[in-house]
């Protein structure tokens, strides 16, 4: 009972503190302009704006994961070759089918020819090429190291797609199932019970309770099925855009995944793996650790964790340890503050990787943990969930039989 209160301290708290980010953007200066809160220092990041040249239908365009998936790919296999890099946007150009993908190498190759890099052009489309690829593109520019940026970026999207591939097989049995007993009550409910309750009617039976409740529920959705479909996706609609569309909507749902058994779970180390993922890859590359934390801030979707990264490239610029900001106070005491989003076992790898010298390596190694957990996890889920939904089903279209067939047991007795 306790830890249902202090989770919804904490959601309040939450939405507390995000309406006074929010009003905080209008505090004013002395002078009297309004100024955002600031959280830290950005050091040693190219903040390159879209110029006004871009052409406006690329401003709108998204590009795939595949095709961004094969330009990366294919762009590491021809550098890697010796081809330079025009020719090699060239043979990408040329291989894209997509109108609105060969205007985009074009005007891509056009301003490589007039002097600019390949990152400061990425820069350009922020829409279609994400901030951390781009960062990591310039990294390696800067280092000569652009073939082996190049390969890590594809081996890492490569690595994405197979693990949003694993979530949807995994997730496919128990929404088909889903969808499928839905499917089920609701034609059972429209088509089937309405003719028994006319039968029964018809011969004036008492029915019993169980019986009457499963009839006075058909006949509501009968009646009022297209009101009931126009609420209920408008309802999905709404909460859609409350969730995609505000922070307090997203906070909230934030906050009902992660009590959700295996899932909350899940979702907690999926967004540990992502932080320790694009960080590392970003240290890997030669990036300053203040400018690879803000990056990767922008690239994790969960703003609990966008808050903690803002907090923690705060603290590095306080000269604090990244390993402390994380709650881990003494190595060899195992003195510990509880942080809800960073375990202590990812405190103590970070910390050794920050005495080592192999922050990196450390956060690569995380990374992997991670993943094999999430992996053995996804694997298992089908077999966790496969006999709850079973139950499930199986109570919905057991209640309604029942309902059906219970006065058919004393049919004799109760027609008057």
């Amino acid at each position: 009972m306790n830890g249902f209160f202090k989770k919804i301290g904490q959601i309040l708290s939450d939405i507390w503190l995000e309406i006074e980010l929010f009003f905080s953007k209008f505090k004013r200066k002395g002078n009297g302009e309004a100024v955002a809160p600031q959280f830290g220092i950005v050091f040693g990041i190219k903040k390159t704006k879209p110029t006004e040249g871009t052409p406006l239908t690329l401003k709108f365009f998204r590009i795939s994961f595949r095709d961004l998936l094969f330009f990366f790919d294919q762009l590491e296999t021809l550098i890697g070759s010796g081809v330079t890099l025009i020719d090699s946007l060239l043979i990408i150009q040329a291989q894209a089918k997509k109108r609105a993908l060969k205007k985009l190498y074009g005007d891509m190759i056009h301003r490589i020819n007039s002097g600019m890099g390949l990152a400061e052009t990425m820069y350009l489309y922020p829409k279609i090429f994400p901030h951390m690829h781009s960062a990591l593109i310039e990294a390696g520019e800067k280092s000569g190291n652009l073939k082996n940026v190049l390969s890590q970026i594809a081996d890492e999207l490569e690595s994405s797609q197979d693990f949003v591939r694993k979530i949807k097989g995994a997730m496919f049995y128990p929404v088909l199932l889903l969808i499928l007993a839905i499917t089920m009550v609701t034609g059972m409910m429209i088509f089937v019970i309405p003719k028994v309750a006319k039968l029964y009617k018809e011969s004036n039976a008492r029915l019993p309770a169980l019986t009457q409740k499963v009839i006075d529920i058909s006949n509501f959705i009968s009646a009022k099925y297209p009101i009931i479909l126009l609420i209920a996706f408008g309802g999905i609609f709404i909460l859609w855009l409350l969730i995609s569309k505000t922070k307090i909507g997203k906070l909230l749902w934030e906050n009902f995944v992660s009590i959700i058994p295996i899932f909350g779970n899940i979702n907690k180390q999926k967004n540990l793996m992502m932080f320790a993922s694009n960080l590392g890859m970003l240290l890997q590359s030669g990036v300053l650790i203040g400018d690879a934390f803000e990056i990767t801030e922008k690239t994790i979707d969960n703003i609990h964790y966008k808050r903690a990264l803002a907090e923690i490239r705060h603290g590095i610029i306080l000269g604090k340890n990244i390993s402390e900001m994380m709650g881990l106070e003494d190595i060899k005491t195992q003195k510990f503050k509880e942080n809800k989003l960073f375990p202590l076992q990812v405190a103590q790898m970070i910390h050794i990787g920050e005495i080592t010298g192999i922050l990196a390596k450390m956060l690569m190694k995380i990374r992997i943990n991670y993943r094999k957990s999430i992996d053995y996890t996804l694997k298992n889920i089908s077999t966790m969930i496969e006999p709850l939904m079973i139950f499930i089903v199986a109570i919905l279209v057991g209640s309604i039989l029942l309902a059906v067939m219970l006065p058919f047991f004393y049919i004799g007795t109760t027609i008057t």
